[in-house]
């Protein structure tokens, strides 16, 4: 079983995947008070810590995964790209990469991530030591009633040799995953509908990811590794 450190994890929706496949989480790392405490409640052995910016280094790990903050990158306001104040703290998860030198990285991002910051992150880690491969999933080839593409990057040591290296972690699919899965997915209200912290479950909801495609990776990583 691969260990697991997750940085800017939000709600743990990427980590609800890696859990689902069989990883195990050692810690975590989310500024956001509503999502540490939903983290917490799903995962009471692991520590959560609060700012990436504060956080000296946390224990060792096998995998650190990284969503960090799109803000800056999405073509959705001002573009500064990956220098700008929100998503500019993919440098503080490169930090901490660098520090524990983990077996594998997990980064996810927005897709014009390709056009403002993926050279920054693939010198990052080749800096620091590291081969990359990535994709861009859309939500909808995992059976969800909607696209929300996103980019995933998979990391691991120059000179790594084995089935990882020899044949892409994204060749192709895996799971059982199809349109029954999101049968439980619930509809999206436009108005109260009574339940508690709303305004919070929407926003954790809308900042994260789909699982089945971080249990995918994750059961790549794991046959590979």
């Amino acid at each position: 079983m691969l260990t697991v450190g997750s940085l800017f994890s939000g709600a743990g929706l990427l980590d609800a995947g890696l859990t689902s496949a069989g990883f195990e989480h050692k810690w975590f790392c989310e500024i956001d008070p509503y999502c540490r405490d939903i983290l917490k409640k799903r995962w009471p052995e692991a520590d959560v810590y609060e700012d990436v910016r504060t956080l000296g280094v946390p224990p060792s790990v096998d995998v650190i995964a990284a969503g960090f903050p799109c803000t800056d990158i999405s073509v959705i306001g001002k573009r500064a790209g990956i220098g700008g104040a929100k998503s500019g703290l993919w440098s503080e998860a490169a930090r901490i990469i660098r520090e524990l030198r983990p077996q594998f990285v997990i980064v996810e991002n927005v897709p014009s991530l390709l056009v403002r910051g993926v050279n920054r992150v693939l010198g990052d880690l080749a800096a620091s030591g590291y081969d990359a491969e990535w994709d861009c999933y859309p939500a909808a080839a995992f059976g969800a009633p909607h696209v929300r593409a996103r980019v995933w990057l998979v990391a691991y040591p120059v000179g790594f040799r084995n089935r990882l290296a020899q044949e892409t972690v994204f060749a192709g699919r895996q799971g059982s995953f199809d349109n029954a899965w999101w049968e439980t997915e619930p509809a999206v209200c436009r108005v109260d509908d009574g339940s508690p912290n709303r305004v919070d479950r929407l926003r954790a909801l809308g900042n994260g990811v789909v699982a089945p495609i971080a249990e995918h990776i994750g059961r790549m990583i794991l046959e590979a590794a």
